[in-house]
């Protein structure tokens, strides 16, 4: 009897020695399928959505963080406020919950930064969060809107905020430019010469209305024109594919 029980303890502590990445997956897809976080089953990352940087850098940049923090032998003794103070440091991070799961488990929960646009600078590109924070991490760009310009972010959301009241518009708009830190172009459907660009004047707003207008009356944006200069809302030139036209 006295030799089952020592085997019957071996074979727990030898169980619960490992860890059930597996058991874990099904447990946290289920869970979080909705949310915009990804899990961490150490050693494994699992992505339930997408995360505003490259996903290997994302993992590269965790374990990093946390591997020194795993050194200890009891599950106990890791530090869980100061991994997540660490955690939390990282540009693309919103917030995160590290869970203890006894008796071998550890839970890391992240949220990822919304990001609403790329900034482009000198061929790199950094996302930009909801927050009109440009978060010091370059990126692969595969897709989103483009920001060119000095202090370009600063003045981002208070633009996309009144083209959200014209959709037909903000839907089309693939770049946009902050010249001279004055003034705004738009850059729709294209960044190439088969694109239609809008330049705007410092007061934006009636030159957004303007063309809103012109394009409900008329389907001025799905005519074959390069360019529409609405700096001068009482001479608006129109730049047919071949030359301008008042």
């Amino acid at each position: 009897m006295q030799k089952f029980f020592l085997k019957f303890r071996f074979f727990c502590l030898t169980f619960f020695a490992s860890i059930s990445v597996v058991f874990i997956i099904l447990l946290f897809r289920q869970k979080l399928v909705s949310e915009d976080a990804f899990v961490m089953t150490y050693p494994e990352v699992i992505f339930l959505n997408k995360v505003s940087v490259d996903r290997d850098l994302a993992v590269s940049s965790l374990r990093d963080l946390i591997v020194p923090f795993l050194s200890q032998e009891k599950l106990l003794d890791v530090n869980i406020k100061s991994m997540s103070d660490e955690i939390v440091g990282l540009p693309w991070v919103e917030n995160v919950a590290v869970i203890r799961d006894f008796p071998n488990v550890l839970k890391i929960i992240i949220k990822s930064k919304k990001i609403i646009a790329y900034k482009s600078v000198d061929g790199e590109y950094y996302p930009i969060n909801d927050k009109g924070d440009v978060l010091n991490i370059p990126v692969d760009y595969d897709g989103g809107l483009l920001v060119f310009g000095d202090f370009a972010e600063e003045k981002l959301l208070d633009i996309l905020s009144f083209l959200k009241g014209y959709p037909d518009i903000l839907n089309k708009i693939v770049g946009m430019q902050f010249v001279n830190g004055l003034r705004w172009n738009l850059h729709l459907y294209s960044l190439d010469e088969n694109g239609l660009l809008i330049k705007l004047d410092n007061s934006y707003e009636d030159g957004i209305v303007k063309l809103a207008e012109f394009d409900l009356l008329d389907g001025l944006l799905s005519k074959n024109i390069s360019e529409i200069d609405l700096r001068d809302l009482d001479k608006i030139l129109v730049k047919q594919r071949g030359g301008y036209g008042a």
